[in-house]
This record gives C-alpha cells, sequence and structure tokens, in this order.
C-alpha cells in the first residue's frame, strides 16, 4: 500500500517537473522567435515589474526597445559572421542603454544596469 502511494507520488511529481521544462522551454522559443513586437513587448513589461515604471515611462521605453528590437532583427538577419554580428548588437545595447538615462531616473537605471549584470552572468553559467 505504502509502495504504490510513493510510485503515484514519484509519478506525479515527475509529470509537474516535465510540465513546467515544457512551458519553460516554450516561452523561451517565443522570445528568441519572436517578432521584434513581441520582444519589445516582452521586455517592456519585464522591466515595468521590475523597475516599476509609470505610465509614461513604460510608453517611452517600449518604443525605445521596438525601436532597437528591429534594428537586432535586421542585423541577425543580415550576411556576416557571427563576430561580426555580435560587435554590432552589443554597440546596439551600449545605445540604449545610454537612451535609458533619459526615461528612467536614477534609482531606476542603477536597478536596470545591476539587473542586466545579474542577466549576463547567468547567461555566461549556463555557456559553462
Amino acid at each position: 500500500m505504502v509502495l504504490k502511494i510513493k510510485k503515484k507520488w514519484a509519478s506525479l511529481v515527475t509529470t509537474l517537473v516535465l510540465m513546467v521544462f515544457t512551458v519553460s522551454a516554450q516561452n523561451k522559443e517565443t522570445i528568441q522567435d519572436g517578432t521584434p513586437e513581441q520582444r519589445a513587448k516582452i521586455l517592456t513589461e519585464w522591466m515595468k515589474t521590475n523597475l516599476a515604471l509609470s505610465a509614461v515611462q513604460t510608453e517611452q521605453v517600449y518604443h525605445l526597445n521596438l525601436q532597437y528590437a528591429q534594428k537586432n532583427a535586421l542585423i541577425s538577419q543580415s550576411k556576416g559572421g557571427k563576430l561580426s554580428k555580435y560587435k554590432k548588437m552589443k554597440a546596439l545595447q551600449q545605445e540604449k542603454s545610454a537612451s535609458f538615462t533619459q526615461i528612467l531616473n536614477t534609482e531606476q537605471y542603477k536597478k536596470y544596469q545591476e539587473l542586466k549584470e545579474q542577466m549576463l552572468k547567468a547567461i555566461k553559467e549556463k555557456r559553462k
């Protein structure tokens, strides 16, 4: 009896874990394979939540994110090597970060930089 309950419990836990990984994988595909508009929307929502953006800031951030998502899409679709594309996208990211100083207050911008660093570290850890 106890063994049957343990087997059912293990089966349930395994099923839940697989469901979580499936949903997580689908979300990653959506972000990476999405349109520039979808990417801008997702990033803006993330920033709104994590940086406590006002309605005006949210609108400005969305337009900036959209502008740079479109530029990044053009670069990624262009011909050229990975290193060349990486350098162009990195330069765009620096431009974009500088533009955020016009929209975000000092505290928000500092938090944005900290969160960005955390994400970069997490990405580097995954690549190891």
